[in-house]
């Protein structure tokens, strides 16, 4: 089954969801203090914030897992530069998520308000905590952006069986690019230009001409502004 690439989605939705963090910090900085009829708006689209980051932070966290486990190097290959910033990111989000559920899970046990849990863990721990609600955004837009193309390796890796069985036999370069080049993903041709020609072969089964063939229509689409 061909997977949807979701990365854009999934970076303007964090961004979406911190848009009214923000404006509410920077009314504060400017009135000091934020009160009447925008302090019940900001209540209400904080509410709506804080559910949506936490439906984005589970679909788009299991989504950065997938691609990173799908990326992992075979073997005893080495773990790519990218690959390893991309790991920070996912294991990064796991560990945010973490945080912040713990303080959350306890203040139910207990009938307890997040102010009193916190508390009780020192003066530091409503900063901590702060600090994890606010950078989770992050980790999610910094995985997406970093691993963007990483994550469509097992795409790549899946298609690339049906390709090798479609070019088989055929010792024509250009009829294998024509003929493949065309059902390319956008995540799989930025996949192909930043990625070594000889782990391109392996990943979609042609040749190193067809490879090169390929950078070269997907420079001309990046610069009319096509990709």
């Amino acid at each position: 089954m061909k997977k949807h690439d979701y990365s854009t989605l999934l970076i303007w939705s964090a961004a979406l969801v911190t848009v009214i963090r923000y404006a509410g910090a920077f009314v504060a900085s400017d009135a000091g203090k934020i009160t009447g009829a925008y302090s019940d708006w900001l209540t209400f689209f904080m509410g709506l914030s804080g559910l949506g980051m936490g439906i984005l932070d589970v679909i788009g966290g299991v989504y950065l897992f997938d691609g990173w486990r799908h990326a992992m190097p075979k073997g005893d290959n080495a773990w790519s530069m990218r690959f390893q910033v991309l790991t920070f990111f996912v294991m990064g989000l796991i560990l945010v998520g973490i945080g912040i559920l713990i303080p959350f899970t306890v203040s139910r046990v207990a009938h307890s308000d997040m102010e009193t849990v916190l508390t009780s863990l020192g003066e530091w721990a409503p900063w901590a905590w702060s600090l994890l609600v606010n950078i989770a955004p992050y980790f999610l837009i910094g995985g997406v952006t970093v691993g963007n193309s990483l994550i469509s390796t097992g795409q790549a890796g899946a298609s690339a069986g049906g390709t090798a069985g479609a070019t088989s036999g055929e010792t024509s370069p250009k009829k294998a690019t024509g003929r493949r080049y065309t059902t390319l993903t956008r995540t799989e041709k930025y996949f192909i230009i930043n990625t070594p020609t000889k782990q391109c072969q392996a990943e979609f089964g042609v040749t190193d001409t067809a490879i090169k063939e390929w950078r070269k229509s997907i420079k001309t689409e990046v610069e009319q502004g096509r990709l």
